[in-house]
């Protein structure tokens, strides 16, 4: 878990000191392209994580890369035929919401390589990778943080659309809350909505009337509005996705920051360099590439402002599921029916 967390801490300042001008080129030919979703690559986000993957593949790989920051949604298949006639030999996406601009390119251009975070497509694409990720285990990792903190015996779980990875998100949570305390109690509701934080807070301080002491959010904006509220009025959070500290909480600058202990992180920046690497060895492959603890995949945003109240042997417990859940001697038991 520290390494993990040094690990994050480190590509978020290689990213903030190493930002180049948009549409930043090198000298060498085209390798990997990124086209981020609306966003910049220094926000914190999937966006900034992907680009900090390209960055490292840069870097160990020593090849030419390129990137674009889209303006807007309208934007996503010009900003993806660009790099394609740039001659990069793949081309990674940012997000779900570019699953119809990818499927369009890759049909057009069938000679370059295409990858996508946190989507993929069924039947498969020939020359598209989707980029997926454990969120069981992630959400194991939470639920056993989450129950080591509580005091009550009671935690909860704000999640967005019953959808699978919502659904391995607070399932794993839950399980891996039963690992630590087989009695503690788990509150769970899903909302159907993303973007909805009133109702994500509503249903965070409702949670804490029940007595739920430490709360998650695996909602999007939905959580992310339920657990700013439930650290401010005084119960302890986790994040999802990315690190919400520097999110939802500004770095350390909003309401509540002292009560975020961690996020359920998705290592986007691990997903496109192993995606990138294997393009450069020969090895890319089509389909879904599944990022889990064993490849680097997923794991627990730094404790930020709350790690004094981080008792070491709960700090040595997340190690040790981090490498339980890395060589597969702990398996979060989650299936979906």
């Amino acid at each position: 878990m520290r390494k993990t967390t040094l690990a994050t801490l480190v590509i978020m300042v290689l990213a903030a000191i190493m930002l180049p001008a948009c549409g930043a080129k090198t000298a060498l030919p085209c390798k990997a392209g990124l086209v981020t979703d609306v966003g910049k690559i220094n926000d914190g986000t999937f966006n900034q994580y992907a680009y900090t993957g390209l960055l490292k593949a840069e870097k160990d790989l020593g090849i030419g890369v390129k990137y674009i920051e889209t303006v807007a949604q309208a934007d996503y298949g010009k900003n993806i035929q660009s790099l394609v006639e740039q001659k990069c030999e793949i081309v990674v996406a940012v997000g779900f919401m570019m699953g119809d601009a990818i499927k369009e390119a890759s049909g057009k251009y069938p000679d370059t390589k295409f990858a996508i975070v946190d989507f993929a497509y069924d039947p498969a694409i020939a020359n598209v990778r989707g980029l997926v990720f454990a969120e069981d285990e992630a959400g194991y990792m939470a639920g056993a943080l989450a129950a080591s903190m509580t005091k009550s015996g009671t935690i909860a779980a704000v999640g967005g659309m019953e959808i699978p990875p919502v659904q391995k998100f607070l399932k794993g949570y839950e399980a891996g809350a039963k690992s630590i305390k087989a009695d503690v109690a788990v509150k769970t509701v899903y909302i159907d909505s993303f973007v909805d934080r009133a109702r994500g807070a509503e249903a965070a301080k409702s949670f804490m009337s029940e007595g739920a002491d430490v709360i998650f959010g695996a909602g999007g904006q939905t959580g992310s509005g339920g657990i700013q509220a439930a650290a401010e009025a005084g119960a302890y959070v986790i994040g999802v996705d990315q690190d919400e500290y520097v999110t939802t909480f500004q770095n350390g600058g909003a309401p509540g920051a002292d009560k975020i202990i961690s996020s359920a992180m998705k290592r986007v920046d691990q997903a496109v360099f192993l995606t990138i690497k294997d393009v450069v060895d020969g090895k890319f492959t089509n389909g879904v590439a599944v990022y889990n603890a064993a490849n680097g995949g997923i794991g627990l945003a730094s404790f930020n402002k709350a790690d004094g109240a981080i008792p070491a042997e709960v700090k040595t417990k997340m190690e040790e599921i981090l490498k339980g859940l890395s060589d597969g001697s702990i398996t979060t038991g989650v299936t979906l029916n």
